[in-house]
């Protein structure tokens, strides 16, 4: 009897460890399960000072105006004094007239170049493929009832055509060609000169960059006023409602430097410095950075002025007036951690003079081999996604680097814990 007894203890004791045993390796497992990591990378952020800014540049305004214009250079188009700018058109019909004569010059342009490398080694098939894609995009081009482009796509398909041609060591292709350009040269010929006599030519007055936006500062706020200019002044100019400009053709900037006069608060100016450059980071209508040199500060009690200036991308900007910009001052770089993975540890220490104190220590859990260890780390910024931050001690070989396995599930793990099996 006693015997049964402790055999049955045994079994049972047997049973009870096994039990023990089966939940332990279960709890690990579906602990390992959740474990849930990302991975530090090195980011930098720029920190910037949010400003109203002007647009400034050395600006003349082109007074001449027309029914039927026809503008003959891009917006930002360097042009030379006395280049043309713009034709004024008699009627709608002069206007047709220049339309076809620019029609003419393009279809002229690809058959001279057709011609030049229509005797060069051509590869047949690739030709036979630009041909039948050429007629592709005609035919989508007329079932979709976009016929803006229609005439450019069909001289293409013909250029392809006269080189499948010479390929093909047809002879007269050649021949055809140079008819064909002959016969555009003379009816080109011929609306030029009916032309010159129904249209008056627009020249510029000055050097510079054309824009075809007058919007009434450009008399307003010119480059010589930026040394006197008071942040009262500024102010009211980037308040009040400027009056509709006259009737213009454009504008000739000249010069190739142009500035950008900033209003900021106060509190947001700390660390800027004239004579230095910082980038400009344009919100709305550009988008991109423009490095530009601080020229002058200029501060009262509650405001800043900031004048920049710059030589880069002026034809990129020529349409830009009044602005929201972002002066960046600064750019931090360090590792980007999202914010769940940033612990705080914190502690209380005394002094030598008996005062205690909380204090704070940072940092993360990363993996490293099974286990989790643990990362002390400095925030440097701060973001609503994620902490930029640094290893406090950059010299350790243990600290945290890009590319480590960061954990973000925390809760209840310690340094050396096995969390990976």
């Amino acid at each position: 009897m006693k015997e049964s007894t402790l055999v049955n203890k045994v079994i049972i004791g047997a049973m009870f460890v096994a039990i023990i045993a089966y939940f332990a390796v279960y709890l690990v497992r579906g602990f390992q399960d959740d474990l849930v990591t990302t991975t530090a990378y090195t980011y930098s952020v720029d920190v910037g000072t949010e400003a109203t800014a002007l647009l400034v540049r050395n600006e003349q305004v082109i007074s001449a105006t027309g029914e039927y214009v026809d503008i003959l250079l891009e917006e930002g188009e360097k042009v030379a004094k006395g280049g043309e700018i713009a034709l004024i058109h008699a009627s709608k019909d002069s206007l047709e007239t220049r339309q076809t004569i620019q029609s003419l010059e393009a279809e002229i342009q690809q058959l001279e170049y057709s011609l030049s490398t229509g005797t060069q080694s051509t590869n047949s098939s690739k030709l036979d493929e630009a041909v039948i894609n050429s007629m592709v995009s005609i035919r989508s081009l007329a079932a979709s009832g976009d016929l803006s482009t229609l005439e450019d796509s069909a001289l293409h398909l013909r250029t392809m055509v006269f080189q499948r041609d010479y390929s093909y060591g047809n002879t007269e292709a050649a021949t055809q060609i140079r008819q064909l350009i002959q016969d555009k040269q003379n009816q080109l010929n011929t609306l030029t000169a009916s032309l010159s006599q129904v249209s008056q030519t627009i020249t510029a007055p000055v050097s510079g960059s054309f824009s075809g936006e007058v919007d009434g500062y450009e008399s307003l706020i010119t480059p010589n006023m930026l040394s006197s200019l008071t942040i009262a002044q500024l102010t009211d100019l980037l308040e009040q409602d400027v009056p509709d400009p006259q009737p213009a053709l454009g504008k000739v900037i000249t010069g190739s430097t142009w500035y950008l006069a900033t209003v900021v608060d106060q509190p947001s100016v700390s660390g800027l410095l004239e004579g230095k450059t910082y980038k400009i980071s344009f919100s709305n209508d550009y988008y991109g950075t423009i490095s530009m040199k601080l020229e002058r500060l200029v501060s009262d009690e509650e405001q800043t002025m900031a004048i920049f200036s710059t030589k880069e991308h002026l034809a990129d900007t020529t349409l830009l007036r009044e602005q929201t910009v972002d002066i960046i001052a600064q750019q931090i770089e360090g590792i980007r951690i999202p914010r769940q993975a940033l612990r705080v540890v914190t502690e209380t220490v005394t002094d030598d003079n008996g005062n205690e104190s909380q204090v704070n220590t940072y940092g993360v859990y990363t993996v490293v081999g099974t286990q989790a260890e643990w990362q002390e780390v400095r925030v440097l910024h701060s973001d609503d996604s994620f902490y930029l931050v640094e290893p406090v001690d950059d010299t350790a070989s243990a600290r945290l680097r890009a590319g480590d396995e960061i954990i973000l599930n925390t809760t209840h793990i310690t340094d050396g814990m096995v969390v990976r099996s």
